[in-house]
């Protein structure tokens, strides 16, 4: 059953302040007057822009400066392969410092004892250059997992988990979204014929804090797929408490979509938001290349209030066959709905952020003096600190890109950057910067900002 709630939409009309308006009033000006205001009124309400208040936290799309380690921490059947470093297309840097992650990394849980050796035969990953979304190249996150318990039973994962400290509090508001590819042979992995055969994880969130330790929770909200006995698949959301130990399971809701497909062997983008709630006002809604798989409302809190700790992006966790198997791009965060209250982003933006304006660059050279053999030797270096006043865009500016003598250089998510040139040359460096927001819309170039280094 898709079950989806709904808020009734009331749309107010401006009443004038001061004056009573008499039920018995018939003068045909009057009318006319209050049949223009009320038009007016109803195309202030048409033209006004809509802005939205979502702030972007981050953005990756596994680019160059991304870097997927090796995997560490090992303990008896797990361990952690962390991601770091900048990435060079958006500017963000792995781990997520906007939700105080202490650790962003693929969680490998073996169904046997591992070490470093043996990892590979269960889990492997990495970040490879593949055809996207649109056709162009693009790098994804690939999650294999090679071995797992027989079907039935989950056995090895592989969670793209965003980790945080219980003390930083909750996550109350946020949307997250990234595109997300099956292949071809994912349905066969699912075997409806054998209980718990027939099920995948595509997200969850857990808290944790309980007697203060980070991974013992109180509440879960998942997004799995099923394979029916008909042999198709479909959604399925559901919160329970199942967020580690120390509880018997309890499912508080469920709500099962067999109307939105489940995509195979094609790109589709993912969307989830949630609102943390002990009321009402409590809401879980996810969408699936732009139609809606569940808005549920409702409490969504546990029993003992406890943060969350843990945000599986995506997890390579099934109680089918081997391989199971995760594609990702494009991963965005940010702190509420981006494009309209209960809107999805897909083919929502396709408005460029207006030009950067008044770049300014200014020069500053150093010099170094050292020794060596007994003889001084100088040397100069310039840094050029560029700076200029921020874009502004329908849904939301995602950064900027610097360029050097018509070159992209760097991205910059403020609205500055440091350029550093090396020895002095005496040669003409010009400097432009472009806006470009998360749905990959760029500006035309700010004015040009020249310096003789």
């Amino acid at each position: 059953m898709n079950t989806k709630h709904q808020l009734p939409l009331t749309v107010g009309l401006p009443v004038p302040i001061g004056k009573v308006i008499s039920t018995k009033q018939t003068d045909a000006n009057f009318i006319t007057k209050l049949g223009i205001s009320i038009l007016l009124s109803m195309m202030v309400l048409v033209i006004t822009p809509i802005t939205h208040a979502a702030n972007l936290l981050f953005k990756s799309n596994f680019g160059k400066g991304v870097v997927l380690n090796a995997p560490t921490a090992f303990s008896t059947n797990a361990a952690w392969q962390p991601l770091t470093g900048t990435d060079s297309e958006t500017g963000y840097s792995w781990p997520v410092a906007a939700l105080g992650s202490d650790l962003s990394a693929i969680q490998l849980i073996a169904v046997d004892p591992i070490t470093p050796d043996t990892i590979g035969s269960y889990i492997t990953n990495e970040i490879r250059s593949v055809t996207g979304p649109k056709g162009t190249a693009v790098n994804e996150l690939f999650q294999n997992v090679k071995i797992k318990a027989p079907v039935g039973t989950g056995g090895s994962q592989a969670p793209l988990m965003i980790k945080r400290p219980s003390a930083l509090g909750d996550v109350n508001d946020l949307y997250i979204t990234y595109w997300f590819k099956y292949p071809a042979d994912f349905p066969d992995k699912l075997d409806n014929t054998v209980s718990a055969g027939n099920w995948r994880t595509q997200f969850e969130f857990k808290t944790g804090g309980y007697n203060g330790n980070n991974s013992a929770g109180d509440y879960r909200i998942g997004i799995n797929i099923l394979k029916g006995a008909d042999g198709a698949l479909y959604w399925r959301s559901f919160g329970d408490n199942q967020a580690n130990i120390p509880w018997s399971k309890i499912e508080y809701w469920a709500v099962e979509n067999h109307t939105v497909a489940v995509p195979v062997d094609k790109w589709f983008k993912f969307e989830v938001y949630w609102h943390r709630s002990s009321g009402s006002d409590g809401r879980i809604w996810a969408a699936v290349d732009g139609q809606e798989i569940v808005d549920h409302y409702g409490p969504n809190m546990g029993d003992y209030n406890l943060p969350i700790t843990r945000i599986f992006v995506n997890n390579a966790y099934s109680g089918g066959y081997a391989t199971v198997e995760s594609h990702s791009t494009g991963l965005e965060i940010w702190d509420g709905f981006p494009c309209g209250d209960g809107v999805s982003c897909l083919g929502a933006d396709s408005v460029a952020p207006t030009v950067p304006a008044s770049l300014v660059a200014a020069l500053k050279t150093t010099t170094t003096t050292t020794k060596v053999k007994g003889k001084t030797k100088s040397s100069s270096s310039a840094l050029v600190t560029l700076s200029w006043s921020a874009s502004s865009d329908n849904v939301a500016v995602a950064g900027y890109n610097v360029y050097r003598n018509g070159t992209k250089i760097a991205v910059s998510t403020s609205t500055g950057y440091t350029d550093s040139l090396g020895t002095a040359t005496g040669a003409i460096y010009s400097y432009t910067v472009k806006a470009f927001d998360a749905a990959g819309n760029i500006s035309t170039a700010s004015n040009v900002a020249s310096i003789v280094n």
